[in-house]
């Protein structure tokens, strides 16, 4: 293997959120910024998508959405204990708590359908991965192929996530001559318009379906930065539609 391909994840473990007004405030955040969470039974390997809807902090508990896809009947129920996984502002947000209750539209409504009321979580911890909040970038939303300038060849390659100051992208077939730290000429096919802009290589992970290279968008214009920005919040939105 290429000596400069490496597995190692940039993970800067921040952990257990001990201060109790540190941990509402970024339960208020999430709330806020209305970012999908990931929810999993403690009875149960199987995840659903939901999102926090409110929270009191006066008598402590949160408001959950309905888990989608629809889980089955007795999955969520009062006293199971959930873990519950989320991104915010470029990091991992963890924490567990029990199921109060079952909230439904009416006394006849069906649980599998209802938002989950939540005892306020015993455990909060938030694990620092980047300065960024990095997105999925869906194909569909790319048109054409993400390009890159290697061994001064132009090759076609496929924008996988996005953030404010990085990218990564997936290039299959051959890759020598590229290495960490190196700056490549990038062009990434956004929804708005084509971004130009060399990448500095950060790491380079080889994958099953290529090599994934990680790294930091060279940037000089305020309109460049703001041209993310609405991209990300574009991808974040396309998520949120497809899991309601």
């Amino acid at each position: 293997m290429d000596a400069s391909l490496s597995t190692a994840p940039d993970i800067d473990i921040a952990g257990l959120v001990e201060d109790p007004a540190e941990a509402a405030r970024l339960l208020v955040r999430l709330r806020r910024l209305r970012n999908l969470v990931t929810l999993r039974a403690a009875t149960s390997q199987r995840e659903f998508s939901s999102m926090l809807l409110s929270l009191d902090l006066q008598h402590r508990y949160l408001v959950l959405d309905a888990p989608r896809p629809r889980p089955p009947e007795g999955l969520f129920i009062g006293g199971t204990r959930v873990y519950a996984r989320t991104q915010l502002d470029g990091a991992a947000l963890v924490f567990t708590a029990h199921i109060d209750s079952i909230i439904t539209r009416d006394s006849e409504g069906d649980a599998a359908d209802g938002s989950l009321m939540l005892e306020w979580p015993g455990r909060v911890s938030y694990y620092q991965r980047r300065r960024d909040y990095r997105v999925s970038v869906p194909a569909t939303l790319m048109h054409t192929p993400a390009r890159l300038v290697v061994g001064g060849k132009a090759r076609e390659a496929r924008l996988v996530d996005l953030s404010t100051s990085g990218a990564a992208i997936l290039l299959t077939g051959d890759t020598a001559g590229l290495h960490e730290e190196e700056c490549v000429d990038c062009v990434l096919p956004l929804p708005e318009r084509d971004l130009r802009a060399p990448l500095r290589v950060r790491n380079l992970t080889r994958t099953r379906d290529g090599v994934r290279i990680g790294g930091t968008l060279q940037i000089d214009g305020s309109s460049e930065f703001e041209l993310l920005q609405r991209t990300v919040t574009t991808i974040e939105r396309w998520w949120l539609q497809k899991h309601p």
